[in-house]
């Protein structure tokens, strides 16, 4: 069923990264939009018509604007909040992006308002938190004089099946009303619409679907672990596990992203807020959080298995963002993986073709390679599958005694694997 919205409403989308930006653009075919982001610099390269996220460059439609100036967000009547929600060091939420991005659209908020949240939160959040930020700023009453909604981005970067038109929506709001006002926008941008019963529900929705892969990841990265203990091959016990028609086929890795590696600790957050520890979700935690240590200690063992010295070792990490075949390098866990194995004594260097050196520079403190030309290896370690590094011969960068290390279960090659 199609539900009317004037063509002429004006929504704002608030925050203009992977998952604002491509939504911003989606919505721009059938209403007027705000792209509003507290980056100059995104503004400036957006309107520029190139996304540096996807590299890729297109044309502004002209019902698309640009702006990082708050003022400019007046004209909305819906406005679409899709800002990162990430964790202190702690693991406890980091709302800050949160809170300034509901201080300024509270700021413009107007009678009959709605407030759309897509930025991945814990139970309540949005209508005990967020709606009070709204109402404070803007002097308003929730469900009198303006609406919150919930829709929970479900954006996979480097995934070209899964898209923002292909993965169904899962849409809540305050009150009935406000929902068929948010079903009549995102109908226009998505082929399937999930109604939920509740804010509550769609904010535990999202935190159990990454949560639940997230423990998956566990149990095989453990198995991983069990095999090494027992002096078998993950890959192979794996592999004839896969056998049986329900075995789910997981495989073992460092857990990073803006999701997976984040939602539990949000759940865990509000769980014990209300007196309750997870148990099973700690754990798969804990398992994931130990891997890069359990990978160092692996290498250190091939390398002495093999008669290689390790301050005498030089490592090529291959892979920097938190997936294959994808730029994003947000909580990736292969700096933890570097710095481990240099305090080992080995001699690690980091490539990837996909991300940009300046920001990783920037946000790890180290510099990655800019190219392998000229370059020898007496330890290659493959931990994102790109395309590119499946493309390469990696046996022209090593040395004649040498460790080829295939995370993946990618490369014929290998000299070792899981």
């Amino acid at each position: 069923m199609k539900h009317n919205l004037c063509c002429d409403s004006t929504i704002a989308v608030v925050g203009l990264g992977y998952v604002g930006a491509p939504l911003a653009l989606a919505l721009a075919e059938y209403f007027t939009i705000i792209g509003f982001d507290t980056n100059p610099k995104r503004i400036q390269e957006l309107q520029d018509g190139f996304d540096t996220h996807t590299q890729e460059s297109f044309v502004p439609p002209k019902s698309l604007r640009y702006t990082n100036v708050c003022e400019d967000l007046a004209d909305a009547t819906i406005f679409i909040i899709a800002v990162p929600t990430p964790i202190f060091a702690d693991k406890t939420p980091d709302l800050s992006h949160l809170h300034k991005a509901s201080q300024i659209v509270g700021s413009v908020l107007k009678k009959d308002n709605i407030v759309v949240y897509e930025s991945t939160t814990y139970p309540f959040c949005t209508r005990k938190y967020c709606a009070k930020i709204l109402q404070k700023a803007s002097g308003l009453v929730l469900d009198k004089d303006f609406f919150v909604g919930y829709s929970p981005e479900r954006i996979n970067p480097g995934d070209s099946l899964h898209t923002l038109r292909t993965i169904t929506k899962i849409i809540a709001a305050s009150t009935p009303q406000a929902r068929e006002r948010m079903q009549a926008v995102y109908e226009k941008v998505v082929d399937s619409l999930y109604l939920a019963p509740s804010i509550e529900v769609a904010e535990m929705a999202k935190l159990i679907e990454n949560a639940q892969r997230d423990l998956n990841i566990a149990f095989v990265n453990e198995v991983a672990m069990m095999c090494d203990r027992l002096g078998l091959s993950a890959s192979e016990v794996l592999q004839a596990a896969k056998s049986k028609w329900n075995f789910l086929p997981f495989s073992p890795g460092l857990v990073g992203g803006h999701c997976i590696s984040v939602d539990p600790y949000y759940l865990s957050y509000i769980l014990e807020m209300c007196a309750y520890k997870p148990k099973v979700l700690s754990m798969g935690r804990l398992v994931n959080e130990q891997m890069p240590a359990f990978l160092a200690h692996k290498v250190y063992t091939l390398a002495l298995d093999s008669g290689l010295v390790a301050h005498k070792s030089r490592v090529l990490l291959l892979g920097l963002s938190f997936k294959e075949n994808c730029r994003d390098m947000r909580n990736s866990k292969i700096p933890i993986l570097r710095k481990k194995l240099k305090k080992r004594g080995f001699r690690v260097k980091v490539y990837d073709p996909l991300i940009d050196r300046k920001e990783a520079k920037q946000m790890f403190g180290f510099n990655p390679l800019k190219s392998l030309k000229n370059k020898k290896f007496d330890i290659i370690v493959l931990l994102n599958a790109h395309k590119e590094f499946l493309n390469l011969n990696l046996r022209e960068y090593v040395n004649p005694v040498h460790i080829v290390f295939d995370m993946k279960n990618a490369l014929s090659y290998a000299t070792h694997r899981l």
